[in-house]
């Protein structure tokens, strides 16, 4: 009984609802994905513009530091309960958009409303949590992983039933999580910065002043991610169409390697509230790039193995990175988590938009080759960590 009542807490129970919330508005921008062979055929699309739809879904994240400004204005807490509902509807619509162009519409609406939801969500997220920052950003993460592993059974599944068009039907869902979400926080009082002199400019400069090897350290990070998970994620399911697999085998495949991935981030935060953050990354960096190689290699022969290896090791930075700025005690966490999102989320896209260059000229097998090649790139930024975790293993 007194091990329940530790386990849901007031401020755990927040805790959880806040990953429920990112379990079910990831849900919805997991569809792309899963649906991309389907759209390649109607729109008869190359796989660059195939992988132009992934980067305009991430367009809005420019604005992610303006973003995190207004969050620590004002706080965004209600934009971070509407959101799921936002998304929900927009993705949902993908199987009635008429042509190309109204797609990447429906596409940026939701790449906003993500943008809404994933800068100040850490923020929220560490004000409610206890000591365990690591464990409650692993919490969180697994809300996202596990959307990315049931996302394309779900909306796989929709298609069956409904026919492409029907996945409208799966809209519902984002909107009852919304109105939770908005009576729960409404309550919640997230400190803000009402100083006169707090204006835009100066608290990025300084933000960037102050994290200056932390960034270049993410951008080694993101680089080895980009190259290895982000384009696994996005071609999956195409890759294995290519290979003659059946939509349901290819979305099935991508479920598994997100569950894996779920795993994955789970195991890398509460490792690191032990070992420190810096020296779980380090780690992770080196291991990403050959978890890729024998993918390419263990394809045919060991098909589910490598790909579970693939999603245990690949995604398994983010709950790390968030935690690792959270406990930077950046004066403006909001705008810090904005930067971070805006190089993640740019940096993906544009290395996905490239990887689909790559398989028109060349074909998806070698695109992936040229892709391991180059996540090696960012292994040197790496070691900008900062060492300040090494000595305090309580706190990460």
């Amino acid at each position: 009984m007194v091990n329940l009542e530790r386990l849901i807490t007031p401020k755990k129970l927040k805790v959880y609802l806040l990953s429920a919330g990112h379990l079910v508005h990831d849900i919805y921008t997991g569809f792309l994905s899963p649906v991309l062979p389907l759209l390649i055929e109607k729109f008869s699309l190359t796989y660059t513009l195939a992988a132009f739809l992934r980067l305009a879904m991430r367009i809005p994240s420019i604005f992610n530091p303006f973003i995190g400004h207004i969050a620590d204005v004002v706080g965004l807490k209600y934009f971070v309960a509407l959101a799921p509902a936002i998304t929900a509807i927009a993705m949902s619509l993908i199987g009635k958009a008429p042509n190309y162009w109204s797609i990447v519409i429906l596409l940026i609406v939701a790449g906003l409303s993500s943008s809404f939801f994933h800068v100040p969500a850490p923020v929220i997220l560490k004000r409610i949590s206890d000591r365990k920052l690591g464990m409650s950003m692993s919490c969180f993460q697994i809300g996202g992983e596990f959307s990315r592993a049931i996302g394309p059974i779900i909306v796989v599944g929709a298609i069956s039933l409904w026919g492409f068009a029907g996945i409208y039907r799966l809209m519902p869902l984002g909107i009852v999580i919304s109105i939770v979400l908005l009576l729960k926080l409404k309550d919640e009082k997230i400190p803000r910065h009402r100083s006169k002199k707090y204006n835009f400019k100066k608290s990025i400069t300084k933000t960037l002043k102050q994290g200056k090897m932390l960034i270049f350290a993410l951008l080694g990070i993101l680089l080895i991610k980009s190259f290895t998970a982000s384009v696994i994620a996005a071609f999956l399911p195409t890759y294995l169409s290519f290979k003659g697999y059946s939509l349901l085998m290819a979305g099935g495949a991508l479920s598994i390697l997100q569950a894996a991935a779920i795993i994955g981030v789970l195991l890398s935060g509460t490792i690191s509230d032990i070992i420190g953050r810096r020296r779980l990354l380090i780690i992770v960096s080196f291991c990403s790039p050959l978890a890729m190689l024998l993918f390419l290699i263990g394809v045919k022969q060991a098909f589910i193995p490598v790909v579970i290896l693939l999603g245990l090791i690949s995604f398994s930075s983010t709950s790390v990175v968030l935690a690792l700025i959270q406990e930077k005690n950046f004066k403006y966490p909001s705008i810090a988590n904005g930067i971070y999102m805006t190089i993640n989320f740019l940096l993906s896209s544009f290395i996905v938009l490239f990887f689909g260059k790559l398989a028109d000229m060349f074909g998806m097998e070698k695109a992936f080759l040229i892709s391991r090649i180059c996540s090696f790139l960012g292994l040197p930024l790496v070691f900008c960590i900062p060492k300040v975790d090494e000595n305090c293993r309580s706190c990460g």
